[in-house]
């Protein structure tokens, strides 16, 4: 018989076969809990049993601490060590025993595994809920995290907190230092700042890029600052120039001034001789007024003069003046800056060391280091774990966090 172009095949089932083909339809029902090998169970465990031909005795029950399970009409039966296989056989053996059923089929899955326990330090201690395919990883995870029993005594965030402000702390401190060794090359013309001592919080290679930058903002600085008083002196030679030739000018002009005045009185008399007609007398007069108008006219100019060279010169004296009043207050904050920050890593240190933990490791990531402890055949083993290895239910998982070296 065909049925969309492929045969179909009609399967009769006999009596005796039916426990097996429903216990095999039954299985593939249930749902699956993902298994551990050929791993045995252990106290703490949870079985459930499927006693296909009777439900009733079925159930779910816990391993007990003397490794027996108890089902109805069987009572306890011991299963710790014993693999599901072998569990099953046992229950079909107790039902044909006692004559509660002649050909039992029955099923045994873990619906349950036991816990496993983490220890040490982690945020939260104790018994974890075990699922297949667990590491390590997971375990600190489900944990909470690592957690050192002292960070109890730090403040929130604990040692990853008090190392961020730490080193966040010492970088301020070295680029205050850095700027204050720049401000006082600055207030005394030296183009070659001291460079502060770098602390073992910042790496070499970072301390001398914050010295370079600071070295290289002198350096402009002082440019600057010579550029300034290089621009005012030469204003004020332009005005000296200026007043030197106006000067010059001026005598010119008083000469020739004296000299118009003199004709002008020869003229006069001249006029009164009637030797000279009185318009040629006019026409020196006017020679005379014009010169003194010019004279009058260069001593205004040499006036602006002087005023616009004593302007430049009030700058030039006054630049210098303003310059280190700028950079003494700028120094005043920087030092209050150092102080603030000095204040701060004294309390960080006391609340290290209030703590149990030295300064310095506050300076280096912990490591951790993990040892599972396993029940083996009866024998406990101990593994040293790393992040990948895999967590088996009933582990002891013992985390102990310790300094590494810094940087």
């Amino acid at each position: 018989m065909r049925q969309g172009g492929f045969p179909m095949v009609l399967f009769h089932l006999s009596v005796s076969s039916r426990p097996v083909a429903w216990a095999l339809l039954l299985a593939s029902l249930l749902p699956a809990v993902p298994a551990l090998g050929e791993s045995l169970v252990e106290p703490g465990d949870t079985l459930h049993v499927s006693i296909l031909d009777a439900p009733k005795l079925g159930g779910d029950s816990k391993i007990d601490a003397d490794g027996r399970i108890v089902l109805p009409q069987l009572g306890g039966i011991a299963v710790a060590g014993l693999g599901l296989d072998a569990i099953k056989a046992r229950i079909e053996a107790l039902l044909v025993k006692r004559d509660i059923l002649k050909a039992p089929s029955v099923l045994v899955r873990i619906a349950r595994y036991r816990p496993f326990y983490v220890g040490g330090d982690v945020r939260r201690q104790g018994a974890v809920d075990y699922e297949p395919g667990l590491t390590v990883r997971h375990s600190l995870i489900l944990a909470g995290g690592v957690e050192s029993a002292d960070e109890e005594k730090l403040p929130q965030g604990g040692i990853a907190a008090l190392r961020a402000k730490w080193k966040d702390s010492n970088y301020q401190l070295f680029q205050v230092n850095s700027r204050i060794a720049q401000l006082e090359a600055e207030l005394t013309r030296n183009d070659k700042a001291i460079a502060p001592a770098a602390p073992a919080a910042i790496p070499a290679g970072e301390a001398q890029a914050v010295i370079a930058l600071d070295q290289n903002i002198l350096h402009d600085r002082l440019a600057t600052w010579t550029g300034s008083q290089a621009h005012l002196r030469e204003g004020m030679a332009l005005f000296d120039l200026e007043i030197d030739v106006l000067a010059k000018q001026a005598d010119l002009q008083r000469k020739e001034q004296q000299l118009d005045k003199d004709q002008v009185e020869n003229a006069r008399k001249l006029v009164d001789k009637g030797l000279l007609p009185l318009p040629r007398l006019q026409e020196l007069q006017h020679e005379e007024s014009r010169a003194t108008r010019d004279l009058l006219d260069n001593q205004a100019y040499m006036a602006r003069a002087r005023q616009g060279r004593a302007s430049v010169e009030y700058d030039l004296n006054s630049a210098d003046i303003k310059w280190r009043v700028e950079i003494r207050q700028k120094l005043r904050d920087a030092m209050l800056d150092r102080v603030r920050l000095k204040t701060e890593l004294d309390v960080i240190s006391a609340q290290i060391l209030n703590a149990g933990i030295a300064v310095e490791e506050t300076l280096a990531k912990p490591q951790i280091d993990v040892v599972i402890y396993r029940s083996v055949s009866g024998h406990e083993e101990s593994i040293k774990a790393g992040m990948e290895t895999a967590v088996l239910p009933g582990d002891i998982l013992d985390v102990s966090l310790t300094p590494s070296p810094a940087g």
